[in-house]
């Protein structure tokens, strides 16, 4: 079962591409992938549609960016490495648009935009991946037990989840046109059932906790009938609190149907409305010292689990 949400923070001018889902039968392998455009690195016109809309770079760095992560995946007899992925993105990631003007900063990029993907084999009773990533969208394992665990780390400084909430440091590695970038790679397994999932900031970066992004993906699980009804409710929800784009990619591995995937999670939901969610809802009314008081509390108390599959800096394939 999958689901993907896009949501745009100004309708027909959001810079996330659609997320890419895709699953090959034969080998049981599959793909999930989300791209943010950069909007402040990226914000020069890269050129306008035949209706004479105007496009950003960052709006089309995604959408390129999409179309050749697509057909790397789809080629069977592509090297699957990070370089090779790389290589294909710097050659051709530009090609047929035009240069206007000279950049200007030292922050701007040709064509910037972010890249994460969960590139997944689940032919046995466990799924193993690959997580490729460059820029600060993530990636994460989730399990009905241990909760959402991510697995990218932000090419930022600092990196850590909930001081990410309260600051926006630029990003130190994106995708670009013209090279000098990495493509991280972390690879791991996980036994089935279990969810998969790739997400820009627009989805997490808006919540009080890095608890209360879980505490949506099951609220708003638990609320559905079925996939295509779970992705209103996701979006629904997003729309309501972010000041960003947002996209979002889900991949459930395992589940006999959509009601046990929802059965599965019951009580990991119960856990962080009772430890996370509430709190936090009630320390909202109680003034700001209230609030960072439980903010942290929550952060403590969460952190372990969360970050129990988070590669360490210096382990990083690039």
């Amino acid at each position: 079962m999958s689901v993907a949400v896009r949501t745009e923070k100004i309708a027909n001018e959001g810079e996330d591409a659609d997320p890419l889902v895709l699953y090959h039968r034969p080998s049981a392998s599959g793909l999930l992938s989300v791209f943010d455009g950069v909007g402040g690195a990226g914000r020069p016109l890269a050129g306008r549609t035949p209706s004479g809309q105007a496009r950003t770079q960052a709006w089309l760095a995604s959408r390129r960016l999409r179309g050749l992560v697509e057909e790397w995946f789809t080629d069977r007899s592509a090297d699957f490495s990070p370089e090779a992925l790389a290589a294909r993105i710097s050659g051709r990631l530009a090609t047929g648009v035009l240069q206007r003007g000279r950049m200007r900063g030292r922050l701007q990029r040709r064509l910037p935009t972010t890249l994460a993907g969960l590139a997944f084999d689940s032919r046995t009773e466990e799924v193993s991946w690959q997580v490729l990533w460059a820029g600060d969208s993530r990636c994460y394992v989730a399990e009905p037990e241990a909760g959402l665990q991510q697995l990218s780390v932000d090419d930022t400084e600092p990196s850590d989840a909930l001081a990410l909430l309260l600051q926006d440091p630029p990003m130190t590695n994106m995708v670009h046109a013209g090279g000098g970038f990495a493509i991280n790679r972390w690879r791991g397994t996980a036994h089935v059932p279990c969810v998969l999932i790739a997400a820009t900031d627009g989805f997490f970066g808006y919540v009080g906790t890095p608890a209360e992004f879980e505490h949506l993906l099951w609220d708003t699980l638990l609320a559905s009938q079925e996939a295509m009804h779970w992705s209103v409710l996701l979006a629904e929800r997003v729309e309501s609190f972010t000041k960003d784009d947002a996209s979002i990619a889900i991949a459930a591995l395992g589940f006999e149907d959509f009601a046990a995937l929802r059965a599965s999670f019951r009580w990991r939901f119960d856990r962080m409305h009772a430890e996370h969610a509430e709190p936090m809802r009630r320390a909202t009314s109680m003034g700001r010292p209230a609030l960072v008081a439980t903010r942290e509390r929550s952060w403590l108390a969460y952190r372990h689990g969360y970050e129990r599959r988070l590669p360490p800096r210096e382990g990083i394939d690039s």
